[in-house]
């Protein structure tokens, strides 16, 4: 996923070995010219790619520790587009999966449509379960406030998903957001539980915890 970070390389070649004696200064004017040309460009170049190899590196230190939570101040401190690095990593199934796992949750720092779709279709499309679940945590986390009736609409079918899990995580955050759309759907959702625990876990009102 971090192809775009390959660097380019600059080739060039002159030859002046079958040049006329008459043409010889010529010749080398021209060689000295290309080569100052070859030089500004390839000094040009390892400037344009030390910058995301820069960014890269800033974006990897924000992942490590070993109580790492996400930091908001410091995402936000990372360069512009850095949320485009993390969502590479998120994807990456090359790297760590602490680091995919950290890469993801940082995206809740960056509220753009971009990373709504990331979510939304990790929520429906993804092969972990794990995976799923910490996305419909996301969605919530990162558009909780800004994007309640689109979040409503997607949450809603969620809870009808066959992993109770991901059912209780969709009724936690329609809690959370408190709209006749999702008490509606939530009063729907608790008629038909079957699960002694299950039912426990949604009773408990989510907006009362999040306020202590």
């Amino acid at each position: 996923m971090l192809s775009r970070f390959n660097r380019a390389l600059l080739q060039t070649g002159f030859s002046s070995a079958n040049a006329r004696p008459g043409k010889v200064f010529l010749s080398t004017l021209l060689l000295v010219g290309l080569s100052a040309t070859v030089q500004a460009a390839t000094v040009a170049q390892t400037g344009t790619d030390a910058q995301p190899e820069a960014q890269q590196a800033q974006v990897l230190a924000s992942l490590q520790g070993y109580e790492w939570q996400v930091d908001r101040e410091r995402l936000a401190d990372l360069p512009e587009g850095s949320w485009i690095l993390m969502r590479d990593l998120a994807e990456d199934e090359t790297q760590p999966d602490y680091v995919r796992a950290r890469a993801a949750a940082s995206l809740t720092a960056f509220p753009n449509d971009e990373v709504w779709q990331f979510f939304l279709a990790r929520t429906q499309a993804a092969d972990s379960v794990v995976a799923r679940r910490r996305s419909v945590d996301g969605l919530c986390a990162t558009f909780e406030t800004s994007r309640q009736g689109a979040l409503t609409e997607a949450l809603v079918p969620m809870l009808q998903d066959p992993d109770t899990h991901l059912r209780i995580q969709a009724a936690t955050c329609l809690q959370l957001l408190d709209n006749d759309t999702g008490r509606a759907a939530l009063s729907r959702y608790r008629e038909g539980i079957t699960q002694a625990w299950e039912a426990r876990a949604v009773r408990i009102d989510r907006r009362q915890v999040d306020r202590r």
